[in-house]
């Protein structure tokens, strides 16, 4: 008979071996995100649709990845990351109240939107399929206002946001492509955020590659600042430089 108790060091050191890196290395990619707005936000007034109210159409910024992995057990890995986010536009408005104004002109919107996290997380799973699942904490932070020739109302807000982390890569066996989906979400109280990130990569030498993809963003709450709502959406195709060491 299989004594349970004895085997347990041995399933323990099993799966210890499974959870982190075979040796130490990592990733920094940089690459530029095409982005199309969608959704609405409030601030102490009317709804404005982001695009028809407030003028916001496609625009480019950039973002940065880095990610450590090492052959140490119980210690997770670890990715840092920073995406930017900004939009400008103008459009003309009727009666229109955001912030301490009300509007009847042509105004001028605008909004800066920055995320930085810190994601600990382990791998599961590390030849042609790679799973790693861990958490997030990111840092939202920007402001986004209104403004015209008489007066400017400007929301600025900033908060931390815990998130649940997960990626999964299929390396096709030999070739130097692959496949990847990469993901951030979280729903509690008054906040959902989440994102995702699809994508196909080509190393060509030395670690060194091209990726190309889908990024999206949603961000929905009513807790950023006191009297400002958002439910608002960012999504488009990306490029990115890889160096894999």
């Amino acid at each position: 008979m299989v004594n349970i108790k004895r085997l347990l060091p041995f399933i323990l050191l099993l799966t210890l071996n499974e959870l982190h890196a075979d040796t130490v290395g990592g990733e920094v990619s940089l690459g530029f995100f095409n982005h199309q707005p969608n959704g609405n936000a409030a601030y102490k007034g009317n709804t404005a649709d982001i695009e028809d109210t407030l003028g916001f159409s496609e625009e480019q910024d950039t973002f940065l990845k880095a990610y450590l992995e090492h052959p140490l057990p119980l210690i997770p890995n670890i990715k840092l990351g920073y995406t930017t986010l900004s939009h400008e536009g103008s459009s003309s408005v009727n009666n229109f109240t955001w912030g301490d104004h009300t509007y009847s002109s042509t105004i001028e919107g605008s909004l800066s939107l920055d995320m930085s996290d810190v994601t600990l997380y382990y791998e599961f799973l590390d030849n042609w399929a790679e799973t790693d699942a861990g958490f997030t904490l990111r840092y939202i932070s920007g402001d986004m206002g209104v403004h015209s020739n008489a007066n400017s109302d400007v929301a600025d807000f900033s908060t931390w946001v815990p998130m649940l982390y997960g990626k999964v890569r299929f390396n096709l066996p030999v070739t130097d492509l692959s496949f990847q989906i990469e993901a951030n979400a979280i729903s509690y109280w008054d906040i959902t955020a989440y994102d995702y990130e699809l994508s196909a990569r080509y190393t060509l030498a030395m670690g060194i590659g091209l990726e190309a993809g889908y990024k999206a963003f949603h961000l929905e709450s009513d807790e950023l600042v006191n009297g400002f709502n958002a439910d608002v959406d960012f999504s488009g195709p990306y490029a990115a430089a890889i160096w894999d060491f």
